[in-house]
């Protein structure tokens, strides 16, 4: 156990410095910028974590295209499956917008309790390298559940 515990740290370890260093190349070399790169929720019981809205500024002259998010990778993916929920709300940005390109939900069912972390990219057409985000989720006790998270996230995508 002592040996897994280690693994674990050190898995969170690298995974924080990847996102550091991406944030760190990308933030000044390309005109996507995030106003959040680490989103963080919690699920406990019958409430489900609220959704985050993903922002982005376009501080570049050209409009953004094909805003997506990409690259969503689970750290730990052997006790949780795909956990979090991306919904898009807007594709393009245009220069000197800041937008709220879609949301991130979370869906706890089933997952026992504990920390999960993933790391994804926000992309554009015209943006050559994407820009790295970190995710968190807790779950406070196993019985924690996502009543119609997908519903959530449509509504809150909307907003």
């Amino acid at each position: 156990m002592p040996q897994l515990r280690h693994l674990l740290t050190l898995l969170t370890l690298v995974t924080s410095a990847s996102v550091a260093e991406a944030q760190g190349n990308s933030a000044s070399d390309t005109p996507l910028h995030l106003p959040a790169s680490r989103f963080e929720f919690v699920a406990s019981g019958e409430t489900p974590p609220a959704p985050q809205p993903l922002r982005i500024h376009n501080g570049g002259t050209a409009q953004f295209t094909d805003v997506r998010l990409t690259r969503v990778a689970y750290a730990d993916s052997a006790r949780g499956a795909a956990w979090l929920i991306p919904v898009p709300r807007q594709t393009s940005v245009a220069p000197d917008e800041l937008a709220t390109v879609g949301a991130l939900c979370i869906d706890a069912t089933g997952l026992p309790a504990g920390t999960y972390r993933a790391t994804a990219a926000v992309a554009a057409r015209e943006v050559p390298e994407p820009v790295a985000i970190a995710i968190t989720l807790v779950v406070k006790d196993a019985g924690a559940r996502a009543a119609d998270a997908a519903g959530r996230c449509e509504i809150a995508a909307k907003k």
